[in-house]
């Protein structure tokens, strides 16, 4: 136990002389270079600490920034997109309503016996030469009747018939004739279709004057299509002064492309 306590005393005692040395040494001024040194040390330690904490936390505040820019921007094109896709809603409607509109003017109008029909399926690339529209035997639609849209327009004729639909051809099938007149001049001829790719006024005797820019109405003979529907206009002609007949390329006046409201005509 007596070692124990001397064990303690001894380093007690040491403890106590080398804090007094350091306060004697300080007072004679000895330690002034050593705190200088540490204090620039300790100093500059803490300056630079604090300068990489003042940095991360500006980059985390504009990684946030950042974050709620992406996400407001993306809440703005989401927005944006749906206004986008009503406002093309909206002007598919007001288009729609406008041919409606147009149609029914017409039906009004005209002395024809008409049903109204819409398109239900139609290749808008031109290379399917048939529709297929809402109206079948259910509605009275019958075998070959002629079908246009407004404001008398030919469109084709009815091909095959179901309860609640029915097939219509296009003029421009090369099935379909057309006995053809040009109001102008006079001149007759037939319109057959040219395969999709247009129409062709052909069968016209030489006699006869035609021209590009001349329309085409169905004459009514052949009991085919009703006289006074417009089929076409002339772009070009096609024969010579040899040629027996004088053919001509013909434009549908309908576009068949884009076929929304019909009418049958009965």
């Amino acid at each position: 136990m007596r070692f124990i306590y001397n064990k303690t005393f001894i380093r007690f005692f040491v403890a106590f002389v080398l804090l007094s040395g350091f306060i004697v040494a300080d007072a004679l001024g000895y330690l002034g270079i050593i705190k200088d040194v540490f204090f620039k040390t300790y100093g500059g330690a803490t300056q630079f600490v604090g300068n990489i904490s003042n940095q991360t936390k500006d980059i985390v505040r504009t990684l946030g920034t950042i974050k709620s820019l992406a996400r407001e921007n993306a809440e703005l094109n989401q927005k944006i997109d749906e206004l986008s896709f009503e406002n093309a809603r909206l002007q598919q409607a007001r288009q729609e309503n406008l041919t409606l509109r147009r149609a029914l003017s017409f039906d009004e109008k005209t002395s024809f016996g008409m049903v109204a029909a819409e398109a239900k399926f139609l290749d808008p690339t031109g290379f399917t030469r048939t529709i297929t529209i809402n109206k079948g035997l259910n509605h009275g639609i019958e075998f070959n009747e002629a079908v246009i849209v407004a404001p008398g327009l030919l469109v084709g004729k009815v091909t095959k018939i179901y309860p609640d639909s029915a097939e219509v051809t296009l003029i421009t099938d090369p099935s379909i004739t057309i006995n053809g007149e040009v109001p102008d001049s006079g001149a007759r001829g037939l319109v057959k279709g040219e395969h999709g790719l247009g129409l062709m006024f052909d069968l016209v005797t030489q006699n006869e004057l035609i021209k590009s820019g001349d329309q085409i109405m169905t004459s009514g003979l052949g009991n085919d299509f009703p006289a006074g529907l417009l089929v076409g206009e002339i772009v070009a002609i096609k024969s010579s002064t040899s040629d027996l007949f004088q053919k001509a390329f013909v434009s549908p006046a309908a576009d068949l492309r884009n076929l929304k409201f019909l009418f049958v005509i009965q």
